[in-house]
């Protein structure tokens, strides 16, 4: 079985586990599942697919959120001093924009509209990582890597772009580097309780699979 089947069928099973496994899947970030894979998955993250029907409802709310952050900055850019006007309606939109990311968070946990399908499996063969290229630019977001291809796991921190809606692109990682360079990273956003036993979780995982 080449590295692509066993990657694909990885992916399947998680798709298919996650889709009738929602209450586990929003209280854990690691599952182990029936099918002889565990699902990393990217915790306290926006990271979901989309139908057509959330593609068509997120659409315009995206476009408005753009303008009401673009509109403060070109109103600044192109006044002297700071009239009072200005600086109230750079607040207000400042004040929209950040209730329209609510309401987006929000619309984000439909899983009929945005279904999970972005995460990293832990199989027999190998680990595999599946996200979208929009939400890894720096990295290749779609990556298989065999046990005895693996090099070495470290902690860091990656690019990733849906995490713009907390503020902040850079979020928490484990990278799962293999002996060529290449290079899995599994994204997390927990608070500081749960940080330091996930990472150690899935680390303990990641030894278990390699020294077996």
């Amino acid at each position: 079985m080449n590295s692509q089947n066993w990657a694909e069928k990885d992916i399947d099973r998680g798709i298919k586990y996650l889709a009738d496994h929602e209450t586990e899947a929003k209280a854990e970030t690691v599952l182990a599942t029936e099918e002889d894979i565990t699902i990393l998955l990217p915790s306290g993250l926006p990271a979901f697919g989309a139908n057509i029907s959330g593609i068509f409802m997120m659409a315009p709310l995206l476009l408005f959120l753009l303008i009401l952050i673009l509109f403060p900055i070109r109103i600044l850019s192109s006044t002297r001093g700071l009239p009072i006007t200005t600086v109230v309606l750079s607040v207000l939109c400042l004040l929209f924009a950040w209730g329209l990311t609510k309401a987006i968070q929000l619309m984000l946990k439909n899983r009929d509209l945005f279904p999970r399908c972005y995460f990293v499996t832990l199989g027999n063969q190998g680990i595999v990582m599946h996200f979208s290229r929009l939400q890894f630019p720096l990295q290749a977001s779609r990556l298989a890597i065999e046990w005895r291809e693996i090099q070495t796991v470290r902690r860091g921190r990656s690019l990733f772009i849906p995490a713009l809606l907390f503020g902040n692109p850079w979020v928490t990682s484990l990278e799962v580097i293999s002996k060529g360079g290449d290079k899995i990273l599994i994204p997390f956003r927990l608070s500081s309780e749960k940080l330091q036993a996930t990472q150690e979780k899935i680390e303990s995982l990641i030894s278990q699979k390699i020294n077996r």
